[in-house]
């Protein structure tokens, strides 16, 4: 190029979210000097949120409860429309993860911290209702590659659409070979 591109962003889909919660989190609710915990943290954190609940985690394994959440937030699933959901679930496990996913998110906020699936939620969640924000950054990004796209869940094409939607310039390399979702 013979120059540095200017204002140009790379890193993963979690790593990018995390650059945009640290500029605009608080108008989610959170400070912009948030962290992000990791797996073991989020765990402790179910089981202490399963215990506030009165969900016995003995019997619902903490580990089974953040594999339910984490598939929720993947699909964009609020705490809250996972209750309307499950809620009355004849499902007893859904309805079990109805009850610790609210709290559990309550728990994040109160701790001022995002867990690994919040890097993906939590920008999609600020595009969707702060547009000006949103229209920020389509200005900004006029143009989007993406690799190894075979891996993007549906929580990172949305975030992908809401970006790209207005110009259409978005470019995606990957291998169905490869593929972790087979």
């Amino acid at each position: 190029l013979d120059r540095e591109p200017a204002g140009l962003w790379m890193g993963t889909f979690h790593a990018i979210g995390a650059r945009l919660l640290r500029r605009h989190a608080q108008l989610l609710g959170w400070t912009n000097a948030f962290t992000i915990i990791d797996a073991q943290q989020s765990l402790r954190l179910i089981k202490k949120t399963q215990e506030a609940v009165g969900v016995d985690p003995k019997r619902w394994k903490p580990n089974a409860v953040r594999g339910h959440i984490s598939n929720a937030k993947n699909r964009l699933l609020s705490p809250q429309r996972f209750l309307d959901d499950h809620g009355e679930s004849l499902d007893l496990f859904a309805r079990t993860v109805a009850l610790v996913y609210p709290a559990y998110q309550a728990a994040l906020k109160e701790q001022n911290s995002f867990d690994f699936d919040d890097l993906l939620v939590k920008p999609t969640e600020l595009f969707a209702t702060f547009p000006e924000v949103l229209e920020r950054y389509r200005a900004r990004f006029s143009f989007l590659l993406v690799d190894e796209y075979q891996d993007t869940n549906h929580a990172q094409f949305s975030l992908l659409e809401l970006i790209a939607r207005p110009h259409g310039n978005l470019m995606v390399v990957g291998d169905d070979d490869q593929s972790i979702y087979k």
